[in-house]
């Protein structure tokens, strides 16, 4: 009988299935996926997926509270140069913003007067949604601070493609600038206040004030061991704080709240 009648049994594989190699991978394919729907039937039958949502949302919860995070620029308004703040505006601003009295919007509103009048509110102008959801009252020294460190953060989808003045003291200088345009400028911030003397068109209203925290009501419920252990830890590698102590990296601190500022012996 020939052997063309019966499977091969030998290695050269003459009747072996062609497809068999396909169909061993078709099947363990087809168990894993059995498998996996198994497993996704019970995590939900289980409840598994929502015992999961909650984790999510407590660790994004801290995000709510929303905090600029940068510091009162009062102390560098008092000493701006507001010629170098003047130069600075005509040759990163004027492109877009005029600054004269009366002066027409162009891409971005006219500026004068802008300090202590509403924030995003100019005549003339149509300001986006988004920096008038982010506007709060008038435009004190601080705010216009927190504005033009970073637009974008600021307001976030605002049109302003300006990316900030990240050096403080420009920072300063444009603002004391700005502040000149004016009929009648907001008052100065007091050399070493708390708050700013800042005002809508030269008047005080309560609550108006730089964004810098004021110390002195924490004083009360100060914890000086604390305070101790913390100056142990971040400061001690560089300053010494006994009496007569010698200078380090930085000055000797025994003395120094009262004393001139940056002008210890030695």
């Amino acid at each position: 009988m020939s052997d063309q009648n019966h499977p091969s049994s030998g290695h050269g594989g003459k009747g072996r299935d062609p497809l068999l190699l396909n169909k061993i991978a078709g099947g363990i394919l087809s168990a894993g996926l059995l498998v996996w729907i198994a497993i996704h039937i019970a995590g939900v039958m289980t409840g598994e997926k929502e015992v999961k949502k909650p984790v999510i949302k407590t660790a994004e919860a801290p995000v709510a509270a929303k905090t600029s995070g940068i510091p009162s620029i009062d102390g560098l308004i008092v000493k701006a140069d507001v010629k170098k703040g003047e130069a600075f505006v005509q040759q990163q601003c004027a492109a877009c913003h005029t600054l004269n009295k009366g002066g027409a919007a162009g891409v971005g509103p006219n500026l004068y007067g802008v300090m202590g009048e509403p924030m995003f509110k100019k005549a003339g102008y149509t300001f986006s949604g988004a920096v008038t959801k982010a506007a709060s009252g008038v435009w004190t020294y601080q705010k216009m601070n927190e504005w033009l460190d970073d637009p974008q953060k600021f307001a976030p989808g605002t049109r302003m493609g300006y990316t900030g003045i990240k050096n403080d003291n420009v920072r300063a200088d444009a603002i004391a600038y700005l502040r000149t345009l004016s009929d009648n400028p907001i008052p100065l911030p007091k050399p070493g206040a708390g708050g700013s003397a800042v005002a809508s068109k030269g008047a005080a209203p309560a609550g108006l004030d730089s964004g810098a925290p004021v110390i002195t009501t924490l004083y009360a419920s100060a914890d000086a061991s604390k305070g101790e252990a913390f100056f142990q830890q971040q400061c001690s590698a560089c300053h010494t704080v006994t009496k007569g102590g010698a200078n380090g990296v930085g000055p000797n601190l025994y003395g120094v709240v009262g004393a001139p500022m940056f002008a210890k012996a030695g």
